[in-house]
């Protein structure tokens, strides 16, 4: 019978078994019930209504005054008086420049003039009709006489008329020396001097009307349907915004910009015409702020809980760096918090928005 050398190895052998068999237990274990494999990731929800934003969005525009007009003269003539100055606000009606209209009056007088002279030639023929016809009964005078103070008569009636017309259009050329605002407003240029010799059409002044203005804005054309169904419309200058209503669209697209000219009114008092500033407008649509949204293969999108699992609901508008339309229902529950580490299907522990660590309450998901 052999007796060991080494007493030590006697006690190895049985103590390398038992950490054999502890390994293999617990790579069985391991294998069998992997650690986390099943735990459910937690995550804050909120609801959609509570998400929703409903972004602005802006395009440039300026105030144009709907009566910007050169005013010019309609005769020809010597400037006798300017009576206004740049700056100077006028009535309507009110004389911007006197022209000196000496010539117009001396044809005006002369017209009149003729007038009676065939006024009286008028009242002679009709006395000499009367007595023709009153001869042609007693059967003294021939038919053809009378028929002949008939066509003078009409002859003289026609040259009255045409000088009655002839003083109308002298009586305008007389109006028309005095220059006058056709509406109230501001002058803006002063043109003319007084001596100075102007014909018809010559430009005397610049008059703006700041009453009547309205806002002309350039807009993308990929933006007209949400500027169309917009909730709001104002335009801000100065810190100040106006209520708007959107009047006209313009069809044509600038081929430089992509942009269509738009007009607006004014729903009260207006900015002054040149003001410069923004269109602004308050999309209708619901959208979600971008730091919601993950991105799974190529789409983007935000993640919803539907029992115990997660949902991943694309958003096919949605762009990087921009809120996204999404028209799910308003109690829609979204994911705000564990999204970044889900798949679709993943299972999801829902936890109360603002608690912290291991008892959160778990809510049963809608």
């Amino acid at each position: 019978m052999m007796i060991s050398s080494n007493p030590r190895s006697d006690f190895q052998y049985p103590m390398l078994s038992r950490a054999i068999l502890v390994s293999l237990l617990v790579a069985w274990t391991a294998v069998k019930y992997p650690a986390h494999a099943d735990e459910p990731t937690p995550v804050q929800t909120r609801l959609l209504s509570e998400l929703a934003l409903f972004p602005e969005s802006t395009a440039p525009a300026h105030v144009v005054s709907l009566n910007d007009a050169a005013i010019a003269a309609q005769v020809s003539g010597q400037v006798a008086e300017v009576p206004v100055r740049v700056g100077d606000q006028v009535k309507a009606g009110a004389v911007l420049v006197k022209l000196a209209c000496t010539d117009y009056h001396i044809e005006h007088e002369k017209l009149k003039a003729e007038r009676q002279t065939v006024q009286a030639k008028l009242e002679l023929a009709q006395w000499h009709l009367k007595q023709s016809e009153l001869l042609v009964g007693q059967r003294t005078l021939p038919m053809e006489k009378a028929q002949e103070r008939r066509a003078e008569l009409a002859v003289l009636k026609g040259e009255l008329n045409a000088h009655g017309h002839k003083i109308k259009a002298a009586e305008r050329q007389l109006a028309a020396c005095s220059i006058k605002a056709p509406f109230a407003g501001i002058v803006t240029e002063r043109s003319v001097a007084v001596g100075q010799l102007v014909g018809n059409g010559t430009m005397v002044a610049k008059l703006l009307d700041l009453s009547r203005a309205e806002v002309s804005a350039q807009v993308s054309s990929h933006d007209i349907a949400a500027l169309q169904s917009a909730g709001g419309l104002s335009f801000d200058h100065d810190g100040k915004r106006y209520p708007l209503i959107l009047r006209a669209i313009l069809p044509a697209i600038q081929s430089q910009t992509g942009s269509q000219e738009v007009r607006l009114d004014f729903k009260a008092s207006p900015a002054r015409p040149g003001a410069a500033g923004r269109l602004v407008w308050q999309d209708k649509v619901q959208h979600i702020a971008t730091e919601l949204l993950v991105k799974r293969g190529e789409h983007l999108g935000v993640f919803t809980v539907q029992g115990d699992s997660a949902h991943f609901h694309p958003l096919p508008d949605a762009q990087n760096g921009r809120p996204a339309v999404i028209t799910l229902p308003p109690d829609t529950p979204i994911i705000v918090s564990g999204q970044y580490s889900l798949n679709d299907g993943s299972k999801v522990t829902v936890k109360v928005l603002g608690t912290i660590g291991p008892v959160a309450e778990e809510i049963t998901p809608p």
